[in-house]
């Protein structure tokens, strides 16, 4: 992750309440404004209805296995993932149409949201990030994008994890962490949370995520995310680090 690189400039959440956006919440989108939305529909998926990326990727060694440098590219942006295939693991953006709302197994329950649809067409996008990170070769702005809990997330929220104690209480907490880099050069940007669960209650819908007056995310080269929770042990976080993104609306400066 580039969160070393941050002076924190500025704390916001996103996501506070656990309810469904109203009207009022969802900005009108505006046809002359340039916008972009990203709905993942381009996507070719195998037949349990998921992307990890595949052995056409770049090889590379990942600790004695060959693992692949992939990416989805949609409106010149590419959402990069690393496939290991000995290991069937990834990290990064995976893209994902199933719709089951449980989780039993890591395959292929990993890749289920808790809505069991995307927000808009078939397809979503799974984030679990431990590195990778969206970088734009020309500034970006990001005006916003739907968000929700992976089916795996709420399955450690209601039963527990397995590695630490009980299900969430009132006081636990699981929340995905953005940062944004600014286009001008300077090793700097916001933190921006979005609550995933907290006070006892989870994210269960698709919630809209507006940063369109959010001055950080305006002109950005790079964007990065991480997660942070009550749920930890010796290695750190153990709820499954993971957020379902969906129709993320960007403007390309030209």
């Amino acid at each position: 992750m580039k969160t070393n690189k941050f002076i924190m400039l500025a704390a916001i959440t996103c996501g506070a309440a656990f309810v469904s956006c109203s009207n009022e919440d969802i900005p009108v989108p505006n046809p002359d404004d340039g916008k972009i939305v990203i709905g993942f529909e381009n996507a070719t998926l195998n037949a349990d209805g998921f992307w990890i990326g595949n052995t056409e990727g770049t090889p590379f060694d990942n600790w004695g296995s060959t693992g692949y440098a992939c990416q989805y590219e949609e409106a010149g942006i590419a959402f990069p993932v690393n496939y290991t295939p000995d290991w069937a693991t990834w990290t990064g953006f995976a893209i994902s149409s199933r719709t089951q709302t449980t989780y039993e197994t890591l395959t292929p329950d990993q890749y289920n949201s808790t809505v069991g649809k995307a927000h808009g067409g078939n397809n979503y996008c799974i984030v679990q990030t431990y590195g990778e990170s969206l970088d734009f070769e020309t500034p970006v702005t990001i005006k916003g994008f739907w968000y929700t809990n992976t089916a795996w997330v709420v399955d450690a929220i209601l039963n527990g994890d397995g590695m630490s104690p009980g299900k969430f209480e009132a006081e636990d907490f699981f929340k995905c962490v953005l940062y944004p880099t600014p286009s001008n050069g300077l090793n700097g940007g916001a933190r921006y949370e979005i609550d995933l669960a907290k006070d006892g209650d989870y994210v269960k819908e698709w919630k809209y995520c507006d940063l369109s007056n959010v001055d950080a995310f305006k002109n950005i080269s790079s964007l990065s995310f991480a997660f942070e929770g009550s749920k930890t042990n010796n290695w750190g976080l153990t709820t499954p680090a993971y957020i379902c993104i969906d129709d993320v609306e960007v403007v390309i400066k030209k």
